[in-house]
């Protein structure tokens, strides 16, 4: 069967569940824990999905690009502390942020607790590059 991207490839299985569902593992620096949605193991090629719980009071870091793949959060639960191409915002509940290729980013908690988020990725693959913090331009709530 071929795809839209030219590739004979077998269609991936429907997958239902739930956000509390999926293997957690830790993140990054230990930083809290990852859920993983939907991915390669559910075979998954171009998106991942997963839930982020960041532990409070940790800083937005490590701030890093993806060179090919799209990133969107959705914040469910507390306040996540974001730094988008060297802009700092306080993202609540119900906020969505698309960041685009290129653009470096991290993303962290307040010391009022932890954040939960929902965290879109795609295309999936190894596109992961830290890069230097750059000097905060934006005032914190990113007015």
């Amino acid at each position: 069967m071929s795809s839209f991207l030219g590739e004979d490839r077998p269609i991936s299985k429907v997958k239902i569940t739930t956000l509390d569902d999926g293997v957690m593992i830790p993140m990054n620096d230990e930083k809290g824990i990852s859920r993983s949605l939907v991915g390669a193991a559910d075979g998954a090629r171009l998106v991942d999905v997963h839930v982020n719980v960041i532990k409070a009071s940790v800083p937005p870091a490590p701030y890093h690009v993806h060179d090919v793949a799209e990133n969107v959060y959705i914040i469910l639960e507390g306040t996540a502390h974001a730094i988008v191409d060297g802009v700092h915002y306080m993202l609540k509940p119900r906020d969505v942020v698309f960041i685009p290729p290129g653009v470096p980013h991290a993303a962290g908690s307040t010391p009022d607790g932890p954040v939960t988020l929902i965290e879109i990725y795609a295309p999936v693959g190894k596109d992961y590059r830290r890069v230097p913090a750059s000097t905060p331009i934006g005032a914190p709530d990113g007015e």
